[in-house]
């Protein structure tokens, strides 16, 4: 059995069969996954377990609520029983079941066998997204649809918005000009003990670019790119946020920014936390955790085409802000 620790604190672990791990290497942040010490998970922490309950654990799960979802996330559908703190997920693919004990902090994902298809792989992408999101709102926490990039000699500067608004773009030109980063997609935010800040982990993913980015054009079609191979900025695992960045492509005006207020900053930062209120036990803690990150300075960035094979001046147009 597989026990990975998926934060720095070890306060989120994921646990396996080994056999079952190329389901979700997809999902998996790239992020140095050391086993975990084997101890028990301690008051404060929480535990995602898949199929490590026996081979019936799917039968024991029980059926399909009734009435309507909670959320649908990808291809996760979810009902949530604040009552009794229990969380039923279920996928496109029937077999594909899992479910969540708030008050105990712990989840069990049942997929099929290790065999299964690429459907089912991608309903587990989207029930893992959804139980983390769950888990780590009962430690204080949240992941967001961002990522966020360190300036030289700064904080980190979180790049929020919608797929293809230009994070991962953003996010790989300033890694060749230097700068660090936490990842291009997805971040956990968190208080930054003792200071009264927010702090972001990164959960970094293999990064999906347009195939021309290299050549300073757009194509319309993606590619994986490995960050490690580009430098000379480096992976951080954690930094206090400084400010946001909500990328926009508009290909055809030069790059600029433009300040946007707390409450605009509030509502997009929210649209990339779908999952914010399902728990409403945490709910209000996590809205508040957001409003700290929407308090700092927010500029909208503007990308137009002439620092899409330009580093530098890109990097030039944020230092000035």
């Amino acid at each position: 059995m597989l026990d990975y620790s998926l934060l720095a604190d070890d306060r989120l672990r994921l646990v396996l069969e080994p056999e079952l791990l190329p389901l979700i290497e997809n999902w998996l942040p790239r992020i140095p996954l050391e086993p975990a010490t084997g101890a028990a998970i301690e008051e404060s922490g929480a535990l995602i377990r898949i199929g490590c309950s026996g081979a019936d654990a799917a039968d024991r799960l029980p059926p399909t609520p009734a009435g309507e979802p909670t959320l649908r996330l990808g291809s996760a559908t979810v009902w949530v029983d604040p009552v009794a703190e229990r969380v039923e997920l279920r996928g496109t693919d029937p077999r594909v079941r899992g479910q969540v004990d708030l008050a105990r902090r712990h989840a069990l994902l049942s997929p099929p066998n290790p065999d299964a298809d690429v459907i089912v792989a991608a309903n587990l992408y989207s029930m893992m997204t959804v139980v983390a999101a769950l888990l780590l709102g009962r430690i204080g926490r949240t992941p967001i649809h961002a990522g966020a990039v360190v300036a030289p000699g700064g904080g980190a500067l979180l790049l929020a918005g919608d797929a293809r608004s230009g994070k991962s773009t953003t996010c790989i030109n300033l890694i060749t000009a230097g700068w660090d980063y936490l990842s291009d997609d997805q971040v956990v935010l968190s208080r930054a003990a003792g200071t009264g800040r927010v702090a972001a982990e990164g959960w970094p993913r293999t990064f999906h670019l347009d195939e021309g980015w290299e050549r300073g054009v757009s194509t319309g079609v993606r590619r994986d790119f490995d960050p490690t191979r580009l430098g000379p900025g480096r992976w951080r695992r954690s930094a206090p946020i400084d400010g946001i960045l909500f990328p926009v492509v508009r290909a055809e005006q030069p790059t600029a920014l433009a300040p946007i207020p707390a409450s605009d900053a509030l509502a997009r930062l929210i649209r990339q936390t779908p999952w914010l209120m399902v728990d409403p036990a945490r709910g209000p803690a996590l809205l508040a955790l957001l409003s700290a990150v929407a308090s700092t300075p927010a500029y909208e960035l503007s990308l137009g085409l002439d620092t899409y094979k330009d580093p530098e001046r890109l990097s030039r147009c944020i230092a000035d802000r």
